[in-house]
């Protein structure tokens, strides 16, 4: 009877445990809350019918199969990669159990009675500290559901989870197996260190157990910092925007340009990495920070007099003169902001685009009259950008040009005013066909 009602324990520490770790570590998302109650009682229906059918490991089975099924029901895409997660699951739970619940009545040479009062002790503790999570964890559950699991684990810590996990698997399943053979051929009364494995078994033991315990806190608390970071990045994105729009509004002629060409950006960026257009160039970070950065592209207008800004009327050569300086007046503008806030990605990213999104691939452009590659990437999609909506744009001074007409202009002018490559994307990408 205690040993069924052993194993019985041991098949719901898995299952929970196997849950816990699919949420709070893995931050792999749950189905809507009904759903999410009703698929736990099935699973425990599923474990409770296994179990005296076939036994403890087919019951340990299918708690498994369970949370893998779990994932792939909880996942709005790549749905059936959800089962491979349950690669390192085993590993990891065991990680943290066989060091807990066999080692230390090994190491103590307990009777078989004493053992069984152990490890009744310890799924005591086990529920107890699972009862309180649930009482009075209350308020940080709901944290986590708003807040953590929006973001997804690093390919790095992936990679570190399946590699923990299939170690501590290959070290569980070892280190039961040695003690289940040396266990029949000792006297309860042995001492500890006169067995051959014991002190083998009791280091590697202590260190798999800290390994596993060290490695979820620090993924559980990297978790932590990463929404922490992503959540003072977007106030420092919604600043920029803010920044960008108080500049943009002493200028009646270009409401909403900033959020136009952004988006125009983020698109044409997108559309190069799905061609595979400068791989070496575009990576992830670049496109992000090229996406933040867009709506400083004017930021040099500050400096532009009201009367040039806002004039009606085509501007005379002088005043041509004077609006170019917007470029170089950005351009100093975050530089010194970059001395005063310490290198960043979006920061030299924005120094590139302001000072020279108005560069041609021809080398006809301003302010400095350099041309093709020696133009910044992002410098160049920003230019198919802004060109763009200016024509399609109303302004004090013109009407807004039909769309089409606006591809024609983006088409015509590739390869002098415009890099055709992204030319090609921007037009691929607003469906208006190609080159």
């Amino acid at each position: 009877m205690e040993t069924t009602l052993l194993e019985i324990l041991e098949t719901a520490a898995i299952a929970v445990s196997g849950f816990l770790i699919k949420k709070y570590v893995f931050l792999e998302p749950d189905m809507d809350e009904k759903r999410q109650r009703m698929f736990y009682l099935l699973s425990f229906l599923v474990i409770g019918i296994v179990f005296p059918i076939l036994g403890k490991d087919a019951a340990s089975l299918a708690a498994l199969f369970m949370i893998g099924l779990n994932i792939c029901l909880g996942r709005k895409e790549h749905r059936l990669r959800g089962l491979f997660l349950m690669i390192p699951f085993p590993g990891i739970i065991n990680g943290l159990m066989v060091p807990l619940l066999l080692v230390p009545p090994y190491l103590l040479a307990m009777s078989k009675r004493e053992t069984s009062v152990y490890q009744f002790v310890i799924y005591g503790g086990l529920a107890v500290a699972f009862a309180l999570f649930l009482v009075k964890g209350k308020n940080w559950r709901g944290w986590f559901q708003e807040n953590m699991q929006r973001r997804s684990l690093r390919r790095s810590e992936k990679y570190l989870l399946w590699a923990i996990g299939i170690l501590m698997l290959l070290f569980a399943n070892h280190t039961a197996m040695q003690i289940t053979l040396d266990h029949g051929n000792v006297r309860t009364a042995d001492s500890l260190y006169g067995r051959g494995l014991a002190p083998f078994i009791g280091i590697t033991s202590v260190c798999a157990f800290v390994m596993t315990v060290t490695i979820i806190v620090l993924i559980m608390q990297g978790n932590m910092r990463t929404f922490y970071h992503e959540r003072v990045s977007g106030m420092q994105s919604g600043m920029i925007t803010f920044m960008a729009e108080v500049v943009e509004n002493r200028d009646d002629n270009t409401g909403g340009h900033i959020r136009r060409t952004a988006d125009y950006v983020e698109q044409i960026a997108k559309e190069l990495k799905r061609q595979g257009a400068y791989p070496d160039i575009l990576s992830e970070r670049y496109m992000k920070d090229m996406i933040v950065a867009a709506p400083l592209h004017d930021i040099g207008k500050i400096h532009i007099p009201d009367a040039v800004l806002n004039k009606p009327g085509r501007l005379s050569d002088d005043e041509f003169a004077v609006m170019k300086t917007h470029t170089t007046a950005g351009e100093e503008l975050l530089k010194h902001a970059r001395e005063e806030l310490g290198e960043s990605g979006y920061l030299n990213t924005a120094v590139e685009m302001a000072a020279y999104h108005h560069e041609w691939w021809n080398g006809r452009g301003y302010p400095y009259g350099i041309s093709g590659e020696e133009i910044p990437l992002c410098a160049r999609i920003m230019a198919v950008a802004d060109v763009f909506d200016a024509l399609t744009s109303k302004r004090c001074y013109k009407d807004a040009m039909p769309v089409e007409k606006a591809y024609a202009i983006i088409r015509e002018e590739s390869g002098t005013h415009f890099d055709p490559v992204v030319a090609i994307a921007f037009l691929r990408q607003q469906g208006a066909g190609t080159i």
